[in-house]
């Protein structure tokens, strides 16, 4: 398995997780649809009404016990941590998708926002899970990734130049031959290294794609994760999950990361520092701080665009 994850920065492996807590999340999924009305009361499974512009106001957060008690599955578990040969620690940066179909009489890429999350997360070597929460063939997309993408950047060297527009991987980078997917059932799990690069297949059924994205570290190499108490140009005291405050210094070496994930500096920090928000920080051995980011999302992912007015603490 090590020697497939060095040549290749992704496993796939098949019915890891008990379907009965893969079907709990996707309950707590279709519970926030409904509340958003992109589903009918009525509706079984996750059918798109066709509805596509929302009310934020509607929106309810999807609390962290959900995936929390997702990764503590004792099959799920024991596959992380034989991967790593230690208990693993998850990162609270998770995202709910909730892809919608494409709208009649549109088209869109084969592979759409194609990326590499570790250009967007340097300093964080984390290992992403991608989740099915149901099962997804052809029709309903899914998932890409390329084997071997993993061993350098793909990006153009003016990646961040616009911090207001999140830029991917150029489409003529990747021969579309080189990307694969599988099938996937609910209960299966795909899991890839920070720098593989990865895609979104369209959506081409009549229901929203549910899958969850979860990270995770060893423990060994995990970030402080917490609350921040203050925060200046020089430094942020954090209140971290247990309870301890400590402080980390802010240099020129910095990255805080913003919400498109480009670095953002100035007065533009002061959104992402702000008191009380829920940030990770991960430091070099001086107590220095490498990259400070929000944590993750708590609502659904639909695009931003469906909804009238987003809810007051929606993190992109």
């Amino acid at each position: 398995m090590r020697q497939r994850w060095r040549e290749d920065g992704v496993l796939f492996f098949r019915d890891v997780i008990d379907r009965n807590a893969i079907a709990r999340v996707r309950d707590e999924y279709l519970a926030r649809l409904k509340d958003l009305g992109v589903v009918d009361a009525s509706s079984s499974g996750p059918d798109w009404n066709g509805k596509d512009r929302v009310d934020g106001a509607l929106a309810r957060p999807i609390a962290d016990d959900v995936w929390r008690s997702l990764v503590a599955e004792p099959s799920f578990d024991a596959v992380v941590s034989t991967f790593l040969g230690e208990a693993p620690t998850w990162v609270p940066i998770v995202v709910h998708r909730t892809a919608p179909p494409l709208s009649p009489g549109t088209s869109a890429e084969t592979f759409g926002a194609r990326h590499q999350d570790g250009i967007y997360n340097y300093g964080i070597d984390f290992v992403t899970c991608w989740v099915p929460l149901m099962d997804i063939g052809d029709e309903v997309g899914g998932l890409a990734v390329v084997p071997g993408s993993h061993k350098a950047s793909l990006y153009p060297p003016d990646v961040f130049k616009d911090p207001n527009t999140r830029v991917g991987i150029p489409p003529d980078t990747i021969p579309d031959a080189a990307w694969r997917r599988p099938d996937y059932k609910a209960g299966d799990v795909l899991m890839f290294h920070s720098m593989t690069a990865h895609a979104g297949l369209p959506n081409r059924s009549n229901k929203l794609r549910l899958s969850m994205d979860i990270r995770f570290l060893p423990a060994s190499a995990a970030p402080f994760v917490g609350r921040v108490v203050s925060a200046d140009e020089t430094r942020v005291l954090l209140r971290t999950e247990r309870g301890e405050e400590m402080t980390f210094v802010i240099d020129e070496r910095t990255i805080v990361r913003g919400p498109k994930g480009h670095p953002v500096t100035g007065r533009d920090r002061e959104g992402i520092l702000f008191c009380n928000a829920e940030i990770i920080v991960m430091p070099d051995e001086r107590g220095h701080a490498v990259l400070i980011r929000s944590s993750s999302r708590k609502y659904v992912d639909l695009p931003a665009a469906w909804y009238e007015t987003l809810p007051a603490d929606w993190v992109r």
